[in-house]
């Protein structure tokens, strides 16, 4: 037993090592375990990313593939959890969205966000069918067979069009002739919890099977409280699938997927800073602590079904996969998010619902034609409506705290005197297409691939902003002598004035509702997107390739700017120019190079890929950094307006270049190595963008203008050419991952397996600072049985506790509606930050049985 000790902790001390070497990690294939398992990295994982079965090495791309055992070994709960071992993607969750796809995705430093309303740059599949911009659908990973991300333009194949990439994922299914299942049980001393398991039963032997699964996943979120209110964050999140599988013979199979998820969550939004004095403490990183008096709150529903038919028919096979999918989003966020109003709070209310099908027919060889051809064939529609609203806070009137001529009280605002725009936004995106590849083999060892999508796309987005009634408190000025009704003899302005139902002895000057846009866009884009590929294999093990694809996506409005898109001519006034360009867009185009190699060396022990890349864009929707813009909501009286800070979404030409290495070194049956490693430089290209630029004269600083500086200037937001970053990650990032397994006894072994993140200096994220460089490290550390059948481990996340921001807004944050017209104080003294997990300790048990 000492022996097999020091062995455990000798491995221990070399895994921890090969966190820090420098070099990086690949999605983890599936380990066999045991005396006898074979000590090569072979071609054993097969992926689907030319829509049939391949081995990995035998695909002409970048590919990471991320098995089952790899999900459930290092504990991947969320979407988010996929860049411990995919090298080059980003992924993370918004308030109401924490770990969803779509949020905030990236592939090769190209980014795209929820908020900005484009297509994402990367798709999301569910067994096959696409699943939207991914909110709920694949937030949980449960039950999952394995999960495919596909660097490179895609389209051509597959669904949607996407300039960087696409994440598929597939769920495991019946199993038609053994009965079996798994339960998974993690908890940390944080207090968080997860739980996930599915059990699949033949109802009829090798013909009909059923597979229930679910998941359970309740957590602390980003572990942020208030300094204002003792509450803590949460994220609670559930679902549960269902299966069934029907193959009444060798050349039919059907299958039927639904899911179910809920997801509720309640976070703060991280601040640092000395603050001003009066809105809060002085709060380091470490402190992990807003300043806000309420939480951000959001809620998920969302389901979805999904449909297989594949049916071999001679040589050829036809396949279908049909889906539908149902969602809903609310989120209710602070919008004195600089705590001006001590102890109390005003929010924005945004609900989103969607809803969409999809349909897919292909028709794709089984074997070659004229023993040198394999082609596939199909059609593709989709159409997905959904309707957004948005209600924010625009100004807070008189009476808003408290009886007109009074001193204003802290606390939460009168409604009644909290002036509101509603924004809505009713969008149907609907896309038909043909496409088509063929691959020919110019002998065993050279294949030309050519493929093409024709794509007919619509989008109707019926836009419009409405200033909501309130009313404005004012003192009787007759002191009661006449009531608030008659107070119009007295002047035109007070017409209409009431009694306040709150304030006794003061009048209401009512502020009626306006219209102040309406806008019906209707855009239709025919684009055609292709892609080329040409490899050759010098040996069996060392493959040489290069690629050309393309690429289109849409976007539509841009909702939330609490503003005009245009003043204010309309007026009469002064012309400030026109942000329309920022809400609506253009389609954007992409073109991709690709070259690389994929290699298996010593006895197929290592295996190495480099890919390298070139891809240029026109009319990429670069989101921006945070940027002031002047929010106007009366034409007539643009010096009323207020200063806002959003982030804008604009038309702008973009070129990224980089490299992609991955590798696999079994150093022995028992000791694996993953590694990986993806340097991009994302650039604009002499882009004229939004920008924080205080004095108005073409360069970006970091001044807080002013609503008169915005009118002189005549504009509603600054601009500036730019050559920057179109990326908000670090140039470059390696990943490490390591597993050692030692026999305990003849049924018994232990093991320790760990990843390692790497993340250099990076002044991409913020405008105003350069994040310093860190490294996050998981170890687990255990015994199973020699089967697999089993696991009990202890596992540390962020074991080295490093504490280190991630993100940094440059523009302080400023309370919306004018609050520091009440209570006047400096400026807020704070920035808001991300920053890394806390550390935590936990224990992880695991059992499965029968067909897994």
């Amino acid at each position: 037993m000492r022996k097999v000790y020091n062995r455990l902790l000798l491995a221990s001390v070399a895994s921890a090592w090969l966190g820090y070497a420098p070099a990086p990690a690949m999605a983890q294939e599936t380990v066999e375990t045991g005396a006898e398992a074979d000590i090569s990295a072979d071609n054993s994982i097969i992926v689907t990313a030319r829509r049939r079965g391949e081995a990995l090495q035998d695909v002409p791309q970048t590919i990471n593939a991320v098995t089952s055992e790899t999900i459930q070994k290092l504990r991947l709960n969320n979407a988010a959890d996929l860049t411990q071992v995919v090298p080059g993607i980003g992924i993370e969750g918004g308030t109401s969205t924490a770990g969803a796809f779509g949020s905030s995705s990236s592939i090769r430093g190209v980014p795209t966000f929820q908020v900005s309303n484009a297509n994402p740059v990367v798709q999301f599949y569910l067994n096959d069918a696409p699943t939207g911009v991914g909110l709920g659908a694949t937030q949980a990973l449960f039950d999952i067979g394995q999960v495919e991300v596909l660097k490179g333009p895609q389209g051509t194949l597959r669904g949607r069009s996407a300039p960087t990439g696409a994440i598929t994922i597939t769920t495991r299914r019946p199993d038609l002739s053994e009965a079996g299942g798994y339960a998974s049980l993690s908890g940390t001393d944080r207090g968080n919890v997860n739980f996930q398991g599915g059990v699949g039963v033949p109802l009829i032997t090798d013909v009909l099977a059923v597979r229930i699964a679910g998941s359970l996943d309740h957590n602390r979120a980003n572990a942020v409280t208030s300094a204002s209110i003792p509450i803590d964050p949460f994220t609670r999140t559930e679902a549960v699938r269902g299966s069934i599988l029907f193959q009444p013979n060798e050349d039919l199979t059907i299958s039927l997927v639904g899911q179910k998820l809920w997801s509720k969550t309640r976070t703060f939004t991280q601040v640092v800073g000395l603050g001003n004095g009066l809105n809060g403490p002085a709060i380091d990183g470490d402190d992990r602590l807003a300043i806000t008096d309420r939480p951000n709150n959001g809620k998920i529903e969302q389901s979805m079904i999904i449909g297989q038919i594949d049916w071999t028919i001679g040589a050829s096979k036809l396949s279908y996969v049909g889906s539908y999918r149902k969602g809903s989003q609310v989120s209710i966020s602070p919008q004195d998010v600089a705590n001006v109003v001590r102890g109390g709070e005003y929010f924005q209310t945004a609900t989103n619902s969607d809803k969409g099908h999809s349909h897919e027919l292909r028709l794709s060889s089984q074997e070659r034609i004229f023993g040198m051809f394999d082609y596939v064939v199909g059609g593709f529609y989709s159409r997905r409506p959904s309707v957004s609203d948005v209600n924010a806070p625009a100004r807070l009137l008189s009476g808003s705290f408290g009886a007109p001529g009074t001193a204003p009280r802290a606390g939460d605002p009168v409604r009644r005197y909290l002036l509101q725009t509603a924004i809505n936004l009713d969008a149907v995106e609907s896309e038909r297409s043909v496409f088509g590849n063929i691959t020919a083999h110019l002998g065993e060892k050279t294949e030309l691939s050519v493929g093409g999508r024709y794509i007919d796309f619509k989008r109707h987005d019926a836009f419009t902003i409405d200033l909501l009634p309130a009313f404005n408190a004012i003192a009787n000025p007759t002191r009661g002598l006449l009531p608030c009704a008659a107070l119009g003899a007295l002047s035109p302005a007070l017409a209409g004035a009431v009694a306040s139902p709150v304030y006794p002895g003061a009048c209401d000057i009512t502020i009626p509702g306006a219209s102040l846009q309406d806008l019906d866009r209707r855009a239709r884009y025919k684009p055609f997107v292709y892609n080329v590929s040409l490899s050759h294999k010098f040996t069996p093990d060392f493959m040489v390739y290069g690629n050309i694809g393309t690429a289109f996506r849409s976007a539509g409005p841009r909702i939330g700017l609490t503003s005009l898109l245009s003043c204010c001519t309309q007026a009469g006034g002064r012309d400030l120019g026109s942000i329309e360009d920022l809400v609506f867009q253009n389609d954007e185009r992409s073109t991709t190079y690709e070259a690389g190699f994929k290699a298996s060396l010593l006895d197929r022990r290592v295996r190495l890929n480099v890919a390298v890349f070139k891809q240029d864009f026109d009319n990429f929707f670069y989101y921006t950094q945070p940027v002031q813009f002047l929010s106007v909501t009366d034409a007539a009286n643009p010096g009323t307006s207020t200063i806002s800070s959003a982030e804008f979404t604009t038309g702008a030409d973009a070129t990224v270049k980089g490299i992609d290495v991955e590798a696999n070194v079994k150093i022995t049956s028992r000791w694996d190595v993953n590694l990986g490693f993806t340097w991009s430089k994302a650039n604009l290209k002499n882009a004229v963008v939004p920008c924080n630029d205080s004095n108005f004269d073409g360069t970006p600083d970091n001044g807080v203008a002013t609503v008169q500086g915005f009118i002189n200037a005549g504009r509603l937001v600054a601009r500036c050419e730019s050559n920057g970053s179109i990326s908000r990650s670090a140039r470059w990032n390696l990943t490490v991952q390591s597993e050692y397994v030692a026999p305990i006894s003849d049924r018994l072994e232990g093991f320790v397996r760990g990843s390692f993140n790497y993340y250099p200096d990076n002044p991409y994220a913020s405008d105003a600072v350069v994040i310093d460089k860190y490294g996050l490290l998981n170890m687990f550390l255990g015994v199973r049985g020699d089967d697999g059948s089993w696991e009990v481990s202890a596992f540390a996340n962020n074991l080295l506790n490093t504490k280190q921001i991630t993100s940094f807004n440059a523009v302080a944050p400023v309370s919306a509606a004018s609050a520091n017209s009440f209570f006047p104080q400096p400026a807020s003294g704070y920035n808001q930050v991300g920053y890394t997990p806390q550390r935590e300790f936990g224990l992880l048990v695991r059992y499965a049985f029968g067909a897994r």
